[in-house]
């Protein structure tokens, strides 16, 4: 007689084959979930040296329209150095115009980066979302069907066992029988 209770073998054949299952599922989601850490914080990265770069431009910008400014004032108070200073101007202005005109670009760009790196994070989530999906599905049907041999097994290993007390019963019955003949 094989040593511990067949049950007891066969509950536990079915959790040791259904835990690695899941723990081979649950390493796969925690390395997506390491990767799209790992990304999302490169495009915060990322996005966070465009905003500094945005800003000194905006600070640049600043400080050449107060420039502009100042120039325009001094054209005002000193009219012997208008046409030099009305082309230095002149040249302020096109850099300006320049600069602000990148410096929407650059925000355009950015927003398109990040627009673009996001859906391709949700995408590869999704996509990875049905592949556990997926092997999940398939390990639970083949689960069931492990399942269902198991029982069947056990039923039959149940008959098997009750086979000799049911033969004894039939035994004693026709015994009986003759008896009252």
């Amino acid at each position: 007689m094989p040593e511990g209770n067949p049950t007891e073998a066969a509950r536990r054949l079915t959790e040791a084959f259904g835990e690695s299952y899941r723990k081979v599922m649950q390493e796969a989601v925690d390395a997506q979930q390491r990767n799209f850490r790992l990304a999302q914080e490169w495009a915060e990265g990322v996005v966070g040296v465009l905003e500094s770069q945005a800003e000194a431009t905006r600070a640049l910008t600043r400080a050449m329209e107060s420039y502009v400014r100042v120039v325009e004032e001094a054209l005002r108070s000193q009219e012997r150095t208008n046409r030099a200073l009305s082309e230095n101007l002149e040249a302020y202005r096109e850099t300006v115009e320049r600069v602000s005109g990148l410096q929407e670009k650059n925000a355009e760009l950015t927003e398109q980066l990040m627009g673009g790196f996001s859906a391709e994070l949700r995408e590869q989530l999704e996509g990875s979302r049905r592949l556990f999906e997926s092997l999940m599905e398939g390990s639970g049907t083949q689960m069931e069907a492990f399942q269902e041999v198991l029982a069947g097994a056990m039923e039959s290993y149940v008959r098997l066992l009750n086979a000799p007390l049911a033969l004894y019963q039939k035994n004693l019955e026709a015994m009986g029988g003759k008896g009252e003949e």
